[in-house]
């Protein structure tokens, strides 16, 4: 297997398994829910937790993997290094992603203990939440990044995929709301403080990937 085709491979996969994720664990309680409905949400959803949890985890890796790959079709200075600024920031969303996974199986590991104190629960949702608000910077700095490789290799990547990283990392910053209410459209499962964020970064990953896979037919 060619390496554009591996990197088309690897980004199809991590938001396949994502999606995954999130179809397996289904809908949660609202991020403004009391504890005792989390509490009795984790209990009674234990199994789902940990199977999507899983899932998540199984993502992280193919997504690095993909970042490596689209790095590596620089072909000057400037591109490396966009590319290793790529790396470096998925890395970090990568490991923040990975804590807000570890607490969210966490709490699913013993629904007793945390039935017996909700507020528990609370506290673990709303790191869990937390973390993908901090790793808001991140996630633009790497679609930023993104794009600046995709600017400086016309020849491999077509110019609008490059603009829309730039809009996706915009858009994936309205995240950083999220550490300041836990309510409306920027609450952290509102809809601009989760779906169009995510919705965006999932989306150029997906056209990203279809372009190295149409580059590695030829």
């Amino acid at each position: 297997m060619g390496q554009a085709r591996l990197g088309a491979v690897s980004g199809a996969a991590a938001i396949a398994l994502y999606v995954a994720g999130v179809l397996t664990i289904g809908t949660r309680p609202d991020f403004d829910a009391g504890p005792g409905e989390v509490a009795a949400f984790l209990d009674e959803h234990r199994r789902r937790v940990q199977i999507g949890s899983a899932f998540f985890a199984l993502a992280a890796p193919f997504l690095l993997w993909f970042l490596a790959i689209v790095g590596d079709t620089a072909r000057d200075a400037i591109g490396r290094r966009a590319g290793t600024v790529a790396l470096s920031c998925g890395l970090v969303f990568v490991i923040l992603f990975l804590a807000d996974v570890t607490t969210l199986a966490a709490a699913a590991l013993r629904p007793a203990q945390v039935a017996a104190e909700p507020e528990l629960a609370s506290v673990l949702r709303d790191f869990e939440f937390m973390a993908m608000g901090m790793a808001a910077p991140a996630v633009t700095g790497m679609l930023c990044a993104l794009g600046a490789l995709a600017l400086r290799e016309p020849a491999l990547w077509p110019r609008w995929l490059a603009l829309g990283a730039f809009v996706a990392a915009g858009l994936y910053m309205l995240r950083l709301a999220t550490l300041f209410t836990t309510e409306g459209v920027l609450a952290a499962d509102g809809a601009l403080g989760l779906y169009l964020p995510v919705a965006a970064l999932t989306a150029w990953v997906l056209a990203a990937s279809a372009t190295l896979a149409r580059r590695g037919t030829r």
